[in-house]
């Protein structure tokens, strides 16, 4: 055991941890998931890609927590390492690809296959090494591993949204990491001795967590790596024997063929892999809660005393409220000018027709107000920014640019057709000019994004002459 694995770091204690207790409400490991969710965004804990919530969140710290794997000693004798493909994961991708360990990624769902092998030449450099760890790499160049390969894993990187000094972990809420598990266990591509870690944020660590939350099919992990410290599980925690089909519906099972396959093969092996005949098997975590455009109030529910009445049961008593009926409104014409008006034949004011339609027709045509309108500096140049995918709204493409520390003039949104525009203006006389090294390191930057996680290909940047006129969103106003 390292040093670092026996000792605390003096800095943990500080670091502030979310109370997963609400009261007078049960606790499940959904309550936790949020609680830590909420904490990680609360106390800008968390990084791109945002907000953290439904995600195996990352957080700031997580490269130095992927340096304390070599830490480890399991994971410095181990030779096949297996580590998931969400963003906190990639700096520990990066390491074992620099290791020269040999490389498994996930496939994201289980849709495809179940893992992909990463390889890349001896001689690459970093660039080469996070782009073959990147969503479109894994996807295009990594080699796919079905249950029918002869494969064996040393050790495992877990992605977690809680876990605790005991053992028990606790992810996002869809059972991937599980699946996952149970399908290598089948395969004897993992064993007993398959090391399991986990890195997170420290105030992700707690010291204990429910015993009674956690079922036999829950992956326990092994070691803990944080940004300032290394936690050895003291006892370790018996890890699933397999897949508990009885667990399992039919639908996810059609989700996966992964699973399609290997229940085919225990079929013909002549085990169970009966399926349970409802299907509770949903991935359960909680949408955001905020939903900013809601439009329509909730209606009240209408009394039963009217529709009680004509049954013979209306409540006639002095605890009966009476109906307050709404006034109907009347909206009445604007009144003419008293010099358009004329006396009639029985002396009375009265309105002329002819009258009557000049006078609108003067309204008509007054001229109408012109809106007020900001003054908007001319453009310099634009970048032209495509392969947005149609999900993907404007405030996700702000929260990523500012998280990289991009900062256009305007935005032009146009991401229902799977493109936008940056604009940059000409500085004035207090603003300096973007320098053309400056634009290089935007477009690069750029180029090796994605704006969400489960996109399947990075932007793409092309420079553009000025837009004489093109209706802007400013990126300040979030």
């Amino acid at each position: 055991m390292s040093q670092t694995e026996e000792q605390q770091s003096p800095g943990q204690s500080e670091i502030p941890k979310p109370n997963i207790e609400e009261k007078g409400r049960e606790v499940t490991k959904h309550t936790i998931r949020r609680r830590v969710w909420e904490h990680l965004e609360r106390n800008g804990f968390s990084s791109f890609p945002r907000p953290v919530y439904g995600r195996i969140p990352n957080f700031k710290g997580c490269e130095e927590a992927a340096a304390k794997l070599s830490e480890i000693d399991a994971y410095n004798e181990c030779k096949n390492i297996e580590i998931n493909p969400d963003k906190p994961q990639e700096p520990a991708r990066i390491l074992a690809l620099e290791n020269n360990k040999n490389l498994y990624v996930p496939v994201p769902r289980l849709k495809e296959g179940l893992l992909k092998h990463i390889s890349v030449p001896e001689d690459a450099n970093k660039n080469t090494l996070k782009q073959a760890v990147s969503r479109k790499g894994i996807d295009e160049n990594g080699k796919t591993i079905g249950v029918n390969d002869n494969i064996h894993v040393d050790l495992l990187v877990l992605g977690s949204v809680a876990v605790s000094k005991e053992g028990y972990r606790i992810g996002k809420g869809r059972g991937y990491a599980d699946l996952e598990y149970a399908i290598l266990r089948e395969m004897n591509a993992v064993d007993d001795e398959t090391v399991i870690v986990t890195n997170v944020h420290d105030s992700q660590v707690f010291d204990t967590l429910p015993k009674e939350l956690f079922q036999a099919y829950d992956v326990p992990i092994d070691y803990i790596i944080t940004p300032t410290e290394v936690i050895k599980v003291a006892d370790r925690l018996p890890k699933p024997a397999g897949i508990f089909w009885n667990l399992l519906s039919q639908r996810r099972v059609n989700l996966m063929p992964v699973l399609q396959a290997l229940k085919e093969i225990h079929e013909g092996k002549e085990r169970d892999t009966t399926l349970k005949e409802v299907d509770t098997d949903i991935e359960s975590y909680e949408p955001n809660r905020f939903n900013r455009f809601r439009r329509f109030r909730r209606k009240r529910p209408r009394s039963l005393g009217r529709m009680s009445e004509s049954q013979g049961e209306g409540d006639s008593g002095e605890n009966s409220r009476p109906r307050v009926q709404r006034r109907r409104r009347f909206f009445r014409r604007r009144p003419l000018p008293r010099s358009e008006e004329r006396p009639n034949e029985n002396g009375d004011s009265a309105t002329g027709e002819n009258d009557q339609s000049a006078a609108v027709n003067a309204r008509r045509n007054q001229r109408p107000r012109r809106p007020f309108r900001r003054n908007r500096p001319q453009i310099d140049f634009s970048l032209m920014v495509s392969n947005i995918e149609k999900s993907v709204r404007v405030r996700d493409l702000k929260n990523a640019l500012i998280e990289r520390g991009i900062k256009p003039n305007d935005i032009t949104w146009r991401g229902y057709k799977g493109f936008c525009y940056l604009h940059y203006a000409k500085p004035n006389s207090r603003a300096k000019a973007i320098e053309p090294h400056q634009v290089d390191n935007v477009i690069e930057i750029l180029q090796n994004m994605k704006i969400s996680p489960d996109s399947e290909t990075n932007l793409s940047v092309k420079v553009l002459e000025p837009i004489s006129r093109i209706e802007t969103t400013d990126v300040t106003a979030v």
